[in-house]
C-alpha cells in the first residue's frame, strides 16, 4: 500500500467562504434598485436585503430572489453574467433535488441597473434564483432553539438524506492518488489557521489523530471510493440550511459552485448535520439521525470512517472561525467568532475522548421490549444500534417492511440463514466499535452460539460485554405479539408460532452470561436513564476484572 500523501498546497477548501474576493464590476446600484416594490412582477411589500460572501438574498413578498456577486475568486469564478447565468441553473438543478417545492426557476433581470425588472423581456443585465420564501423561524437551527425540533424529525430527515444519496450520482477520480488527496488536503488545511488561537497541545493531539486515523484509513478509503459512495452531496448540510415546509424537512442551498466540496464521501455529508448537533449539545438527535440514516442505507461500513469526519467538520468550521475572526472590525463580532472556534475544538476533543465502547447485545423472547427498549437507549448512550429484524431482510433483498412469505425455518428463517444475520451484524457491530461507538445489537440471542459470537467479538475490540434482558410472561408476549397488526408496519414478522419455538427452544443464559446481564421487566414502568446505570454498573464490573 503507498503512503499516504501528505499535499501542502496552498489552503483552498472553503477559502470561498472567508477569504479574499476580487470584484468585477460593481452591482451596487442594481441591488440599491432591487430593494423598490416597483422592480418586481408582484406584491412585494417591504423588502429585506441579506447579504453572504458570494450573493445578496432579496426577500419580496412570497419569494426571495438570490443574485450572485460578480466576483472570481481562487476556484469560483462568477465575473460574467454567463457564467452567472450557469452556477443560477447548477444551483436550481441540484438543489430541487433537495427542495423542489422551495425552487421555482432561474429569471432575468432586464432594464437598467437603476430601473431593473425582474422576470421582464428585453436586454438581462442579471439573473437571480427565484424561490419560495419562508419564514425565518421554519430554519431548524431557529426550531431547535424553540424546542421544536424531535427524534422523529432527525428520524425522518434521515430517510430523506439517505434516499437522496442513494440517488446522487458517483463521482469518478482521475487515479487513487488524486481521490486520497481530495479527502488529506483539506484535513491538512485546517490546522495551520488555528496555531496560536488553540492550545498548541490539543491541536498537536488533534492533528496526530488526524494523521493516524488518515494513514490508518487509507485502504478504507479506496475501497469506499471505489464501491461509489463518493457522490455527488449538498456539502453544506446543516440546521441552517434545512427548513421545515408543509411537506416536511427539507435541505437547500447545496455548494453548487464547487464540485470538489459537493462530490464527497455520503458519510462525510451526513457527518456535518451530525456535528451541528453535538456543537448545540444534542447527541440525542445527532445519534436518531444517525441510526436511522445506516437503517435506511446499511452503510454501517462507512462507520469506519464516520469519526474522521466528523472531527474534520469540527475542524472547518473552527478554521472558517479563526479566519473571520482576522478580518473583524468590531471586538464584540471577533469574540462571537472565538467563541465558535473554542465549542467547535472542544467537540473534536471530546470527540477523541469518548469513553471506552462497549457491545450491548438484547436478549429475549419476541414481543419482549427488545427494539421498544433499545430505541431508547440509542440517543442517551448514545450508540449505533444494529436491528436482526432489518439486516435480515436487507441480506435476502428485501425491504425493511416487506413481508417474506417464509414459514418457521424455511426461506430467510432457516438457521443457517439465522447464522448469516448474526455475523453480519456483529461484523457491522466490530466496525462501529473501532470508530469509538457503544453498539446495541437487538436480536434476541436466545442460542447459545450467538452470544458466543458476541462474547467473541467483545473481547476481540476489547469492549465490556453487557446482555440487557426484556422480560414479560407468556400471556402478555402472546398479546403485544397479537396487537402489532398486519405485516408492513413493522420490520419484525414475528408471531405466536415463532413465540412458542422460542419458548421451547432458547438456551438458559449460562453463569458467567448471567454476570453480564442487566434484566428489565417491560410488563411494568421502564425508566431508560435506570437502565443505562445498570448497563454502566455491569460495564465497569468486567472493567476491574
Amino acid at each position: 500500500m503507498p503512503a499516504m500523501p501528505r499535499s501542502r498546497k496552498s489552503p483552498r477548501i472553503y477559502r470561498v467562504m472567508c477569504g479574499e474576493s476580487t470584484t468585477v464590476v460593481s452591482q451596487a446600484p442594481l441591488i440599491e434598485a432591487l430593494q423598490r416594490p416597483g422592480a418586481y412582477p408582484h406584491a412585494a411589500g417591504d423588502i429585506e436585503l441579506f447579504e453572504t460572501h458570494i450573493s445578496w438574498v432579496l426577500l419580496a413578498g412570497d419569494f426571495a430572489y438570490k443574485v450572485k456577486k460578480a466576483v472570481k475568486l481562487e476556484f469560483l469564478d462568477f465575473s460574467t453574467l454567463e457564467l452567472r447565468r450557469h452556477f443560477c441553473e447548477e444551483e436550481m438543478r441540484l438543489n430541487r433535488r433537495w427542495a423542489p417545492e422551495m425552487y421555482l426557476g432561474v429569471v432575468p433581470i432586464c432594464g437598467t441597473a437603476e430601473r431593473p425588472i425582474v422576470d421582464g423581456r428585453g436586454d438581462v443585465i442579471e439573473y437571480a434564483l427565484k424561490m419560495m420564501r419562508f419564514p425565518q423561524r421554519s430554519q431548524l437551527d431557529h426550531q431547535l432553539d424553540e424546542g421544536l425540533v424531535s427524534a422523529s424529525d432527525m428520524r425522518d430527515l434521515a430517510g430523506t438524506i439517505a434516499r437522496y444519496h442513494e440517488e446522487a450520482p458517483p463521482y469518478e477520480f482521475s487515479s487513487e492518488i488524486d481521490a486520497l488527496d481530495h479527502v488529506c488536503e483539506p484535513m491538512l488545511d485546517n490546522f495551520e489557521p488555528l496555531e496560536g488561537l488553540v492550545d498548541a497541545g490539543r491541536l498537536e493531539r488533534l492533528k496526530a489523530w488526524t494523521d493516524g486515523r488518515l494513514a490508518a484509513l487509507e485502504g478504507v478509503l479506496i475501497e469506499r471510493r471505489q464501491a461509489g459512495f463518493v457522490r455527488e452531496c449538498h456539502a453544506d448540510l446543516h440546521l441552517s440550511n434545512l427548513v421545515r415546509l408543509p411537506s416536511g424537512i427539507a435541505a437547500y442551498d447545496c455548494v453548487e459552485f464547487a464540485p470538489e466540496l459537493r462530490n464527497v464521501d455520503v458519510i462525510s455529508d451526513l457527518s456535518f448535520l451530525v456535528m451541528d448537533l453535538l456543537v448545540r449539545d444534542r447527541r440525542d438527535l445527532a445519534f436518531e439521525l444517525v441510526n436511522r440514516y445506516l437503517e435506511c442505507s446499511g452503510d454501517y461500513a462507512g462507520l469506519a470512517v464516520f469519526g474522521l469526519y466528523v472531527v474534520y467538520h469540527c475542524l472547518i468550521r473552527a478554521k472558517i472561525a479563526a479566519i473571520r475572526s482576522g478580518e473583524r472590525s468590531a471586538a464584540t463580532e471577533r469574540e462571537g467568532d472565538l467563541a465558535k472556534l473554542r465549542r467547535h475544538v472542544d467537540v473534536a476533543i471530546d470527540w477523541l475522548d469518548r469513553p471506552t465502547p462497549m457491545l450491548v447485545a438484547m436478549h429475549g423472547f419476541s414481543g419482549s421490549g427488545k427494539t421498544w427498549l433499545s430505541g431508547r437507549l440509542v440517543g442517551r448512550l448514545p450508540a449505533i444500534r444494529l436491528r436482526s429484524d432489518i439486516e435480515r431482510k436487507r441480506l435476502h433483498g428485501l425491504a425493511e417492511t416487506a413481508s417474506s412469505s417464509s414459514g418457521l425455518e424455511q426461506g430467510i428463517y432457516t438457521p443457517a440463514a439465522t447464522r448469516g444475520v448474526y455475523e453480519t451484524l456483529l461484523r457491522f457491530a466490530g466496525i462501529a466499535l473501532g470508530d469509538g461507538h457503544h453498539v446495541i445489537v437487538d436480536a434476541s440471542f436466545l442460542e447459545q452460539e450467538s452470544r458466543s459470537l458476541a462474547a467473541a467479538l467483545g473481547r476481540e475490540q476489547r469492549a465490556p460485554l453487557v446482555f440487557v434482558d426484556t422480560v414479560a410472561d407468556a400471556r402478555e408476549l402472546e398479546r403485544r405479539l397479537a396487537c402489532r397488526g398486519d405485516v408492513g408496519a413493522d420490520a419484525s414478522e414475528a408471531g405466536q408460532s415463532v413465540l412458542q419455538h422460542q419458548l421451547q427452544n432458547a438456551d438458559p443464559l449460562t453463569v458467567e452470561e448471567e454476570k453480564r446481564t442487566v434484566r428489565v421487566v417491560t410488563s411494568t414502568t421502564v425508566d431508560p436513564n435506570d437502565v443505562i446505570a445498570r448497563i454502566e454498573e455491569r460495564r465497569v464490573t468486567q472493567s476491574v476484572q
